[in-house]
């Protein structure tokens, strides 16, 4: 089943496939791409989400300061590429059951 980490993921690689991108950034991202109280990513969520991922390869990190302040910043691995390509196969299917039911 689809849930609501692997949409997060899907999000967030998605969005790192482009950049690399620090956790307020990718937040503001969100936002930015989501109606009002369509969506909203928050620090609690993102932070575990990001070790988590990148734990399992699918992003690396570097530290580096930006406006004196140190960032940690994540950029999508050629393994997160993939699993990117396969959820994503994943999501399609996914869909198509969904509208079917809907359809009825």
């Amino acid at each position: 089943p689809v849930t609501v980490p692997y949409l997060v993921c899907r999000l967030l690689l998605e969005k790192k496939n482009k950049e690399e991108m620090y956790g307020f950034q990718i937040i503001k991202r969100f936002a930015e791409n989501c109606a009002e109280d369509e969506f909203e990513l928050k620090t609690g969520t993102l932070y575990p989400l990001l070790a988590a991922m990148e734990d399992r390869g699918f992003l690396s990190s570097r530290t580096a300061s930006l406006s004196g302040r140190e960032r940690k910043f994540y950029r999508t691995t050629e393994q997160g590429k993939e699993y990117l390509l396969q959820q994503t196969e994943r999501w399609y299917k996914w869909e198509a059951f969904t509208n079917k039911i809907l359809e009825r």
